[in-house]
């Protein structure tokens, strides 16, 4: 089998190049997703490498052998950053240049400079730990459950493992020193990172569309202002949770809050300070409810909590601890501290039948009796 090593740097150079263009028009499109800026740069940066490379022996060594694979290295760099900041992390540029630097200076070392197994060697060490790196962010660093998230990740962690190979088999065989007539061994060095880019830009891609259907969807499903689920989907995943509850022989409590006197407080201070209310009441109830519990906002001031497997007597006590705490801490809003209240309606069930909507109605007529006897009170009705 033959493989010629001129023709395959130009592909992965052509490829490199389509498919860093291919990123350039994606991110144009969605210019706050900087890792695809990032992931083009690296790819564009890739294609000048091969370059440089195939024009070896037509222009000095410390252009095409040293600049070369200080750009390759760079490229894997650019693309860990990339990794970075689609994982929300910001971009760190000395480890990106640590590595080419130390090609740089191994060149200037007669046993590495004048010996193709050597340079071949290093080179491979060099980009199989920058090739970890990116894996290792893409696996762990990031705080999603992405299904392609360990596609994406497999493909520099199966690079790495063939640098490893290529560097064991260029110490332990008889290498030419000419590189663009290094027969198979080179030929398929260059074969396979066209492999790993082509499966890294479509896998990429997909993972950057999953994310952003993750957050369309999100979006139709959350309050806007306080990120809590909205009445829709407040109501629909309830109603799924609290029956399958009630199946599962479950204690379901329903919490029904009412801000006091809304109306008046956006009145006096302004929609702003309503606002601030709102957020301030969504993240006090979101601290008092466990992760397995849903919160949603159901209306205009009003809330609403589902607590499944938590009885009458817990359910009356998280909701009074909420009540207490939000009427001691008066809103901090332009310089002014605003009291605010809240009125809380509790209702709990348990059994086999258990009919959300009846649970809706019960919780309602809780919270109007919390607002007919005073405001900022908790009643609880019997199931």
């Amino acid at each position: 089998m033959t493989l010629d090593v001129p023709t395959l740097l130009v592909v992965l150079a052509v490829m490199s190049q389509m498919a860093a263009l291919s990123l350039v028009t994606n991110w144009i499109q969605r210019k706050p997703e900087r890792h695809i800026l990032y992931w083009a740069l690296g790819l564009q940066l890739g294609a000048f490498s091969c370059v440089l490379l195939f024009l070896r022996g037509q222009i000095p060594n410390w252009l095409s052998i040293g600049l070369g694979n200080s750009c390759s290295l760079i490229a894997l760099g650019l693309a860990w950053n990339g990794a970075r900041a689609f994982n929300g992390r910001a971009a760190r540029w000395w480890p990106v240049f640590v590595a080419p630097a130390v090609w740089g200076i191994a060149l200037q070392v007669p046993a590495i400079g004048d010996s193709l197994a050597n340079r071949i060697a290093l080179g491979s060490v060099l980009s199989g730990i920058l090739s970890l790196e990116l894996a290792w962010e893409i696996w762990a660093n990031g705080k999603d459950r992405l299904v392609w998230r360990a596609p994406f990740a497999c493909v520099p962690a199966a690079h790495a493992a063939f640098l490893l190979f290529r560097m064991i088999a260029a110490l332990s065989w008889d290498l030419p020193q000419d590189l663009l007539h290094g027969g198979v061994f080179i030929g398929l060095g260059i074969l396979e990172p066209i492999l790993m880019m082509f499966a890294a830009t479509i896998i990429g891609l997909r993972l950057t569309d999953e994310r952003l259907k993750n957050l369309l969807r999100r979006a139709a499903l959350t309050d806007g202002l306080t990120g809590l689920l909205n009445h829709g989907a407040f109501m629909d995943i309830a109603r799924d949770r609290a029956e399958r509850g009630g199946n599962e022989g479950d204690e379901v409590t329903l919490l029904l809050f009412d801000l006091d006197r809304f109306k008046q407080l956006n009145d006096r201070y302004g929609h702003a300070a309503g606002d601030a209310a709102l957020k301030c009441f969504s993240t006090l109830v979101q601290q008092h409810v466990a992760e397995v519990d849903f919160v949603g906002r159901v209306g205009g001031e009003e809330f609403a909590a589902l607590l499944v497997g938590c009885g009458a007597e817990r359910g009356r006590q998280v909701a009074e601890r909420i009540r207490a705490d939000f009427a001691g801490d008066p809103i901090h809003h332009a310089g002014q501290r605003i009291p605010v209240t809240v009125s809380v309606g509790v209702i709990t069930a348990t059994g086999r039948t258990v009919d959300f909507e009846r649970l809706m109605v019960a919780a309602d007529e809780a919270l109007y009796a919390a607002k007919r006897g005073g405001r900022d009170l908790v009643f609880q009705v019997a199931s």
